[in-house]
């Protein structure tokens, strides 16, 4: 006799997802036909099953915890090495405290995320709120309350639909947050109506973990663009070693995948092991900015032991306070280098924070990598 049959059921479901995976995703030709990139896409299923256990399998709207997202060994859906994010399962018909301690950010966000029909880990925006908006002590510490009904300090409306919450703490600094294990976000969030711990684990609520887990599982694999098939998204370059204009989702109409504060700007490289590509520009004066290099799977490249990313404390600048990226395989001698660990195909991925104009376009030129030894 099946004592938990939901959950046998869900389970099931989750056999099934990964053998759909498996040949839907990682060993897809219309995908991927180079075998790093097939190794990859094992590697981030794997660290995909991690992220499902602790963000959803482990989430409880009524006693929620702000887990971790990414780190240097969970990489997924466009992580950042400067940057350390937080996600809970809330309900709307609830109110939360989040309390913390302001360090070395210079960026902290809270945003409030809908249910994504299509499995998303965040859904439409509801609300946000950054740093610049809260009352802080001197100390750095803060709180701040999500609720229907307004209460005094630090607040934001808590929508009736709020099933996500999303926290960013960036950090510009000459080492990157995710390399520093001294980096350390001081958070912590609470129910504030409920007085209760947790029941026994039920075969119901943890049906409708996994059943959640698993419709993540399935878009963050299996909903990820086909090369060539991508809708249009006005921050994506459609052409190999280009990069459009930063774009920024505030008050353009859009939905919100991300931070609206922030500006991107994001484009393919194709670059044989003789070729580098050159990206050239300016920034506005801004909160924080920096550019990675991305996989096929929307992971960065290795960051611990090579330089797949850079900041802007980390940028070398020209004497007019332009600057020079090198994207190659090998390292030319220049400022600058980002390594594509052996990759012929990947993304260069820009994000521009809170800029005070509005950021002007990068320039992109594929040059002969020995063109550019000293």
């Amino acid at each position: 006799m099946d004592l938990a049959p939901a959950t046998t059921a869900a389970f099931d479901d989750l056999l099934a997802a990964l053998t759909e995976i498996r040949d839907g995703y990682v060993q897809s030709a219309e995908r991927f036909t180079d075998p790093l990139d097939v190794a990859e896409a094992y590697r981030y299923v794997a660290q995909a099953l991690s992220a499902m256990s602790e963000l959803f399998v482990e989430g409880d709207p009524d006693h929620p915890r702000l887990a971790v997202i990414v780190n240097p060994n969970r990489k997924l859906q466009g992580d950042n090495p400067d940057a350390i994010y937080h996600y809970a399962r809330i309900s709307g018909d609830r109110s939360y405290r989040i309390s913390g301690v302001r360090h070395e950010e210079c960026y902290t966000s809270f945003t409030i995320h809908g249910h994504s029909p299509d499995g998303a880990m965040a859904g439409p925006l509801l609300g946000d709120v950054n740093d610049t908006d809260l009352e802080v002590a001197a100390d750095g510490s803060y709180s701040i309350t999500f609720s229907a009904e307004e209460v005094e300090g630090n607040w934001l409306a808590l929508h009736p639909d709020a099933h996500a919450v999303v926290v960013r703490s960036y950090y510009q600094r000459e080492v990157s947050a995710q390399n520093d294990p001294a980096v350390h976000v001081t958070i912590d969030i609470e129910a504030l109506d409920v007085d209760h711990p947790p029941p026994p684990l039920s075969d119901e609520v943890l049906a409708g973990r996994l059943r959640e887990g698993v419709a993540w599982l399935r878009q963050a694999t299996l909903g990820q663009t086909i090369p060539g098939q991508g809708m249009d998204i006005p921050f994506v370059a459609k052409e190999p070693n280009t990069l459009p204009p930063p774009f920024s989702f505030r008050d353009s109409g859009l939905p919100v995948p991300g931070a609206a504060d922030i500006w991107y700007s994001m484009g393919p490289w194709d670059l044989a092991d003789d070729e580098a590509l050159v990206i050239a520009g300016t920034l506005p004066p801004c909160t924080f900015a920096n550019v990675m290099l991305w996989n096929a799977h929307m992971q960065t490249l290795e960051y611990r032991n090579r330089t797949s990313s850079i900041n802007q404390a980390q940028l070398a600048l020209e004497d007019d306070g332009s600057f020079r990226i090198v994207v190659a395989v090998a390292d030319p001698g220049v400022p600058n280098w980002l390594d594509t660990e052996g990759h012929r195909t990947g993304t260069v991925f820009w994000r521009l924070l809170l800029p005070e104009a509005d950021p002007t376009p990068f320039t992109t030129e594929v040059v002969p990598l020995a063109s550019l030894a000293g």
